[in-house]
């Protein structure tokens, strides 16, 4: 099972950090999203499907990203792993 790279990591607890920080109203991320960001700042091991979700995700919220800002679009984009994530996907997914 694959386990998510340093960045990913890194980005998880960013968006993690960020949304705690966020005013109720400004507070990006779905359920799924957060239990996502979870999982993946703790380096847990995930499965291919989640991959794949991963993947999805990411594809569709990049342009979602605002770099630099604490906007919903840049928390949920992190939550997933952010571009680390997309790439990392991406690899997994061409073998």
């Amino acid at each position: 099972m694959p386990k998510p790279n340093q960045q990913m990591i890194a980005n998880a607890k960013r968006a993690l950090k960020l949304r705690d920080q966020a005013p109720k109203s400004k507070k990006g991320g779905t359920a799924v999203g957060l239990a996502r960001a979870n999982q993946f700042a703790k380096g847990k091991n995930v499965s291919m499907d989640t991959v794949k979700r991963t993947f999805s995700f990411l594809s569709r919220a990049k342009t979602y990203y605002k770099p630099g800002t604490n906007s919903k679009g840049t928390q949920a984009f992190l939550l997933w792993g952010g571009n680390a994530g997309l790439s990392w996907a991406r690899k997994l997914l061409k073998k």
